[in-house]
């Protein structure tokens, strides 16, 4: 019966019209909508937001038009200072009337380059992906190519940059040419040239070099062709540009010999852009602006990509200073001292938030440490003995901003330039060259990937310091800038404490019969949690419990609180919970809101995950670090798509009002964007929804976060795994502790784990007595073997019965030594030798710390390796 009702219906249908079928086809998908309903309610759960509309200062209207002929001109005055731009040069000058210091964004001297007569340097991105970089001096301001605007308390400089000539090589010499023709139009021309005394015989040789390196014979082909698959270096372009104007070698000749092989040339429209930079004087602090959306362009076949703003601003030239540094917030912060140029280390630039990671992501990270606060500074004091500094801070846009230092030499001969110099950069676009079959792949392939430009006011505020400061001073200033700019209330809690971060529930993989499964398995139950916390009576804990909350570590989506089963029952949470008190002992719940590891719980990865520039979901996962790859045995996860956070965040605060302490594991220095080409998030934007959502967290519950960048300070109350070290680039002269100096009293903050390191617990120890630092150890009550083999081998030494005795002695030594301190509110840091420090605290107290592998003394005192000295207050 069965076989015969199925013979019929395939006739039917073999015989039905278009009509019939489709309207047999949408019944089906109807009553399949049906049957799937709840299904489909449940993955359209997350709610997407529109996407926001970035908020634009706009650009300041002028009040009238400044003579570009009027000399030195005074914008303004304010708190002692006077701001005035030179409306020649466009150079920007503050002066301090009472200590004769002043601050000059340009260096005029008869030794600098165009860079120093620069106030921006623009790069731009052809559509042919080739990069152009071009200054201000040759492109505007020596072709009088820009617009002075007077506005409140200062200026308003449009520049018109254009090229008066294009350096295009393609548009200038062949990619292809016969052998007759070059040997005839080139070379031969070439001879002519200086024997009729056109061309130096010098220059004639420098030209035929150029012309050996740029291009190969090709005998059985009868030509030469150029070498370079991408762009060569710049000199060498010129180089030959020059040369075809000397022999020349015309547009028809280049198009003629360039069909004889099928290449077209195209000959581009010139590129011309209109930039808008504003300078005021705001509370005697020089505050720049450059409005990205209000560049104009001449020639959409390029588009901005970076700027370089102020790049001389107060720059020290090697020949008039000896003793100075440069501040960069490398991890915990570093100095760079002036005149220590290294050809083989030419500069230093790192982006800010590490905001490279979607261009860099499938391959390890070359540096350690990440730069989390949008601060840059140089200090110094000349051959005069007049001492003056500046802190750059970048106020808006930090997320496409760059950090870049350029040292100086008394000895230029060897390369390098006498000026030192700190700015930074940012990219008015971002983009990708990204390979068409893989990240890994070995076919080079690529096309180009980038977000057009990005709406954003940039703008750095420069404090300025007319005296001697060092580098706690410039913390100091910063700090009481967070302070101002949030309504921050500085707190010196002098309890001692530890933190623990707690291992819960992890996802191991298991074999019935031979065949691979998952299943959860927690490290540390309730129950055995509840046990340690007991074992250690009397000392402050502050516990993160990790893998506590949806799934464990292998998450769910974060739009709710559901405990994971493994951890174990209701009762046994409720027990461990009324253990903490809030005052001696302290519990957060970890919670992974823009994370998603496991995809059952309701997120699908093409409509709920952030895009990559390929335009694919972004699947992390663990790096091997033996190829610096992603290792593929790893579980992949992902992370949320920014306009789905909002919506998450707001479902789990609504169903984690039982939790009153929650730390966030994702939020707090995730790089956040989504380059789907359909949708493009960008940074500045995504950034803004996290700082919404943390907003959203902190007035409801307390918040740690994980290493947080520096502009999350305002909504937590504790900074987790915050290192000591910067990432020791090869011309650092130092690692300081700047970030913690700044922290000091905004929030509390903890070391690495003392458990997990390659130093001793001395290290940490020293951290705890140098900065207020919490020592911080991660454990777990099971045994970490049988985490060995899975993707949870880094958790190691961590059970906390073979830790107990170190975790208490920790606790025991700190718990005396700050009571002899007898405060944590840092008034004074200094460092006495290398790697050897000087805190003073408000109680009058005094710490040194010595942090090398051997033992020094000190001021007639004598410091074991990794030794520290406690100087109660006489």
């Amino acid at each position: 019966m069965l076989r015969s009702f199925s013979g019929a219906a395939v006739e039917r249908v073999r015989h039905a019209g278009k009509k019939e079928l489709l309207l047999a086809a949408l019944a089906a998908l109807i009553v399949a909508a049906a049957l799937l309903l709840p299904s489909v309610a449940k993955h359209f759960g997350i709610e997407r937001q529109a996407l926001p509309e970035y908020s634009r200062d706009g650009v300041a209207a002028p009040t009238g038009e400044i003579d570009p002929h009027s000399g030195t001109v005074l914008l303004a005055e304010s708190e002692g200072k006077e701001l005035y731009i030179d409306t020649g040069t466009l150079n920007l000058k503050v002066v301090e009337p009472a200590s004769g210091v002043e601050w000059n964004s340009l260096a005029l001297d008869e030794k600098s380059g165009d860079a120093e007569k620069s106030p921006i340097v623009i790069k731009f991105l052809g559509k042919d992906s080739a990069m152009y970089e071009w200054d201000a001096y040759n492109y505007a301001i020596q072709n009088d190519r820009y617009t002075l605007n007077r506005i409140e308390n200062g200026v308003q400089i449009v520049f018109d940059f254009s090229e008066t000539e294009s350096y295009r090589l393609n548009e200038y010499m062949p990619q292809k040419i016969s052998i007759e023709n070059y040997e005839t139009l080139f070379l031969k021309k070439l001879e002519e040239k200086v024997a009729q005394g056109d061309v130096a015989p010098a220059q004639a040789k420098k030209y035929e070099e150029a012309l050996g390196i740029a291009y190969q014979k090709d005998e059985a082909n009868g030509l030469y062709f150029f070498k370079f698959s991408g762009l060569p270096p710049l000199s060498l372009v010129k180089d030959l540009i020059n040369f075809s104007k000397e022999v020349e070698y015309t547009t028809e000749m280049l198009v003629a010999d360039s069909q004889q092989f099928g290449i077209t040339v195209t000959i581009t429209q010139p590129a011309r852009f209109v930039v808008t930079m504003e300078a005021t004087l705001d509370r005697g602090d020089l505050v720049v602006k450059v409005p990205t959306y209000a560049t104009e362009t001449g020639n959409d076949f390029y588009t901005m990509q970076n700027i370089a703003v102020l790049p001389s601003f107060g720059l020290a030239s090697a020949d008039r200073v000896d003793d100075g540094y440069i501040v960069v917030p490398d991890g915990a912060g570093a100095l760079f001292r002036v005149n220590t140029f290294n050809g083989k280390f030419p500069e230093y630039e790192r982006p800010v938030y590490d905001n490279t990671f979607y261009n860099t992501l499938y391959e390890m990270p070359e540096f350690p440490e990440n730069l989390t606060m949008p601060v840059f500074a140089m200090y110094y004091t000349d051959l005069r003995g007049t001492s003056q500094g500046h802190l750059g801070m970048i106020e808006k846009g930090a997320e496409l901003a760059f950090v870049k230092v350029q040292l100086g030499t008394k000895d230029t001969s060897a390369g390098g330039t006498l000026y030192n110099k700190v700015y930074s950069t940012f990219d008015s676009m971002q983009y990708s060259r990204v390979k068409v079959f893989g990240p890994y792949s070995d076919n080079e392939a690529r096309f180009l990937a980038s977000t057009g430009l990005i709406p954003v006011d940039y703008q750095v505020r420069y404090k300025l310091f007319g005296e001697k400061v060092t580098y706690f001073d410039l913390a100091k200033t910063y700090r009481e800038y967070l302070v101002n700019a949030y309504d921050l209330k500085p707190a010196f809690q002098a309890t001692p404490k530890l933190f623990l971060d707690v291992i819960g529930t992890v996802t191991l993989e298991k074999r019935f019969l031979g065949i691979p499964y998952k299943e959860p398995y927690s490290m540390t139950k309730y129950d055995q949690l509840l046990a340690i916390m007991n074992d250690l009576q009397g000392v402050h804990t502050v516990v993160n419990y990790k893998g506590v909350f949806n799934g464990g570590l292998r998450n769910t989506i974060g739009n709710k609180a559901e405990p994971a089963a493994a951890n174990g029952s209701g009762e046994a949470f409720d027990a461990l919970r009324d253990a903490f008190d809030g005052e001696s002992r302290t519990l957060f719940l970890n919670a992974e809101l823009m994370r998603v590891a496991d995809t059952s719980g309701g997120f699908w990865p093409k409509t709920n995950a952030l895009y990559g520039y390929d335009g694919k979901p972004v699947e992390f996962m663990k790096y091997n670090y033996a190829s610096g790859r992603f290792d593929p045995r790893s579980t992949k996860h992902y992370l949320l798509n920014p306009l789905f956070l909002s919506d998450t965040v707001d479902e789990f605060i609504e169903r984690s009002k039982a939790y009153p302490n929650i730390s966030v594991g994702d939020m707090g220095s995730a790089y956040y964007a989504s380059y789907n080409p359909r949708e493009i998030v960008d940074p500045v934007v995504s950034r803004s929804i996290v700082k919404e959502n943390l907003k959203k967290l902190s007035e409801q519950k307390t918040i740690a976060l994980d290493n947080p960048n520096m502009d999350t300070i305002p909504y937590i109350a504790y900074a987790a795994n915050i290192s000591r070290e910067s990432s020791n680039y090869a011309t650092m002269y130092s690692s300081i502790p700047f970030r913690q100096l700044v922290l000091n009293g905004l929030t509390e903050y903890t070391t690495l784990n003392v458990n997990m390191s390659s130093e001793r617990s001395d290290y940490f120890l020293l951290q705890a007595f140098e900065l207020g630092s919490i020592p911080k150890f991660t454990i777990s009550a099971e045994n970490v073997d049988v985490l060995k083999n899975s993707e949870y081998s880094d958790y190691f030494s961590m059970q906390y019965s073979t830790l107990q005795d170190k975790i208490k002695a920790v606790y025991e030594e700190y718990r005396r030594g700050l009571a002899e301190i007898g405060s944590k509110e840092i008034v004074g840091h200094r460092m006495l030798s290398d790697n050897v420090f000087e805190t003073t605290y408000a109680s009058g107290s005094k710490v040194v710390v010595n942090y090398n592998k051997y033992p020094v003394t000190i001021s007639g005192s004598a410091l074991d390796a990794l030794g520290y000295l406690i100087q109660p207050k006489p």
